[in-house]
């Protein structure tokens, strides 16, 4: 195989917005003897679903963002980070899963019509949103972790001005990560009629006297450590601690209290302890969704890196479309995994859609007064380590 042929072979498999490449949409469909295109039904059936896909993705997230904003009951820390998540996974609907078929299934000879700005700014949003979602289930694995260990202290809970400022240094962090795509990214022409295409040339790395082909091997394994298999190693540790602490011990607090204290405070550190439990079971089974999702994706791309012979294999191109479906497939289930595992969601869902005739519910808590048990619970357990016997009636009647 030449090199051409080999350099656009190769932006049809690793060149579109995966998880640990990013080089996004430079795809081209000059294919090698031997290697066979996708079909007319392949191309029609992969619009449908992406059409499909993209729509429920998006209808999902954005009804975790608005059910999340709408109740002040869900306004926590944690929330904020989940409605980060629904973001990333907006973005990812909207950039990744409409753009990355379009040259592979619209045009056959990867035309780009979308100008040589957005060809640019597409993989730079693209990866930032693939690093975002990552690192935010890191951030929320963290959170979880240390609302098991530390249940006692006041200072470990995860408010929503802390939130914001995770929220912020991962957005940061997936820019700054992301941003070398931006100027990577340009318009060519090709062929005799000039068909402009979008693709990665990487040409201020000639400023370092080469082509820069070992500096791009290094950025495209520095962002498959820090996108992949960082937050999946942080992941596991984290929710490793957090089963045997919840499996392997008592309520945490509750031999440590006072006695006067006993019958307030254990009772409240059962309901965190068990709120807690029961959301633990969500964020594993979205961490190990991500990590399933990303991983056939993750492993094409490692194992073209080590043979490049697989590039002629004759079911490439159906390989890197399944691999690629899986991975955009993640973006879809997170928000059913909200409403299956959370009680609260399913009741902001049910009244969101209460117009329906098909939706009906029998409780209705996420819009109770301030005053009642659940706003009072959460008040109460940020401040009942500093009450002693003489202010116990002051903290029984905070919520009155």
């Amino acid at each position: 195989m030449t090199e051409e042929t080999y350099y656009k072979i190769n932006n049809i498999i690793s060149n579109s917005n995966n998880s640990d490449y990013y080089n996004g949409e430079n795809i081209t469909t000059i294919i090698p003897p031997g290697v066979i295109s996708l079909p007319l039904i392949c191309k029609v059936f992969a619009v449908i679903l992406y059409t499909f896909l993209s729509c429920i993705a998006l209808i999902g997230n954005l009804m975790i963002i608005v059910i999340i904003i709408y109740f002040r009951k869900l306004k926590t820390g944690t929330n904020m980070l989940i409605m980060n998540l629904a973001f990333a996974d907006i973005m990812i609907a909207l950039i990744c899963m409409p753009f990355s078929y379009w040259h592979v299934i619209i045009f056959e000879d990867s035309k780009w019509i979308f100008g040589s700005l957005f060809c640019k700014l597409l993989n730079l949003f693209q990866a930032t949103a693939v690093f975002s979602s990552s690192w935010t289930l890191v951030a929320i694995s963290f959170d979880r972790c240390l609302a098991i260990l530390f249940v006692m202290s006041r200072w470990n809970k995860l408010n929503k001005k802390r939130a914001l400022y995770v929220i912020f240094i991962i957005w940061f962090f997936s820019l700054l990560m992301a941003c070398p795509l931006y100027f990577a990214n340009e318009i060519i022409r090709e062929g005799n009629d000039n068909t402009e295409t979008c693709v990665e040339k990487w040409n201020l790395l000639k400023i370092f006297g080469s082509d820069g082909t070992k500096i791009v091997s290094l950025y495209n394994k520095s962002l498959f450590v820090l996108q992949y298999c960082m937050p999946l190693l942080v992941i596991i540790v984290t929710y490793t601690i957090i089963g045997f602490k919840m499996w392997f011990s008592g309520i945490p607090g509750g031999d440590s209290c006072s006695q006067a204290l006993k019958r307030t405070n254990k009772t409240l550190l059962q309901e965190r302890h068990e709120s807690v439990k029961k959301l633990i079971p969500m964020i594993i089974l979205i961490s190990a969704l991500y990590a399933g999702c990303w991983l056939p994706q993750n492993l094409l791309m490692n194992v073209l890196a080590s043979d490049t012979d697989i590039l002629t294999h004759p079911y490439i191109l159906f390989i890197w479309w399944i691999a690629h479906t899986i991975a955009m497939f993640h973006s879809v289930v997170n928000p059913f995994i909200y409403y299956c595992q959370n009680k609260r969601m399913r009741e902001g869902l049910r009244y969101m859609l209460r117009w329906l005739p098909c939706v009906t519910f029998t409780e209705f808590k996420l819009l109770a007064y301030p005053n009642q048990r659940g706003f009072c619970s959460q008040r109460k357990y940020l401040n009942m380590t500093s009450y002693d016997t003489s202010s116990t009636k002051k903290f029984n009647n905070d919520c009155r």
